[in-house]
């Protein structure tokens, strides 16, 4: 018989490794988000099981029929050098390339190769991907908060631009996921706007994440928070996450 082992460098999978369930208590609020049509933020720290969640929810919607799910990182363009170009060719790059994991040939994005780097081109992508889907899309992008200056701004302003035409024309939903709260977002953000000296009305357009879902320190508690308005979280609900498989469980 196949041994597995507790794994800590990245992506478990439950036939190598030993696993609590991914989704915990998680998966009815996360699936109440989704019909929603709402974008979030989900942010915990390292080694607690976002990736794995991600992977496992992704392949869930797929299989359940109702959404075409996705999952993407956007780690390969977080160094500070990169241009917002760049950046958008790597996104498009990195979707089309991790969607094959999730997706079968008939909801498969558009080849990179048809489009140019350009400041819209993660926007313009994902729009013509959904126009072309028969089912709403369901993007799960992980390691948001490797992104520097411009282009962690530009790419927030590409998804709140796409969000008032969803889900025909852009993702149903959208979650970003990383170490940081969204208020860390913001701050980050008006950090880089002081720097350049750009408008402060910037800022209206940078929180395109309506509601937030953190799984918080391992092993302790989530919350969920549903805002009427962006801004304005008007309901907070508390959950106790589960206990970790013990080491001398059977395998």
């Amino acid at each position: 018989m196949k041994r597995r082992f507790f794994n800590t460098t990245g992506l478990c999978t439950p036939e190598d490794h030993y696993m609590v369930n991914p989704f915990r208590t998680y998966l009815e609020d996360i699936m109440r988000l989704i019909e929603a049509k709402q974008y979030f933020v989900i942010h915990a720290p390292r080694q607690t099981g976002k990736t794995t969640f991600l992977h496992s929810l992704a392949h869930r919607l797929n299989q359940e029929g109702t959404y075409v799910a996705t999952v993407c990182s956007l780690e390969s363009a977080g160094y500070p050098s990169i241009s917002v170009e760049d950046a958008n060719m790597v996104f498009v790059k990195s979707m089309h390339r991790i969607a094959s994991v999730f997706l079968e040939a008939a909801y498969m994005p558009p080849l990179p190769s048809g489009y140019t780097a350009s400041p819209s081109l993660l926007g313009d992508y994902l729009t013509d991907w959904c126009k072309a889907l028969s089912k709403p899309l369901v993007l799960l992008l992980d390691e948001v908060d490797a992104l520097y200056d411009d282009v962690l701004i530009s790419t927030l302003r590409q998804l709140r631009d796409g969000f008032q035409t969803r889900p025909r024309h852009f993702p149903q939903s959208v979650a970003l996921v990383g170490l940081r709260d969204i208020r860390e977002y913001r701050l980050r953000a008006r950090r880089i706007i002081r720097r350049s000296g750009r408008d402060r009305r910037l800022m209206s357009r940078l929180s395109p994440f309506f509601s937030r879902f953190s799984p918080g320190k391992r092993y302790v508690r989530c919350w969920i928070s549903i805002p009427r308005i962006p801004g304005r979280f008007l309901q907070r609900l508390f959950l106790n996450d589960c206990t970790p498989i013990p080491a001398d469980s059977p395998g």
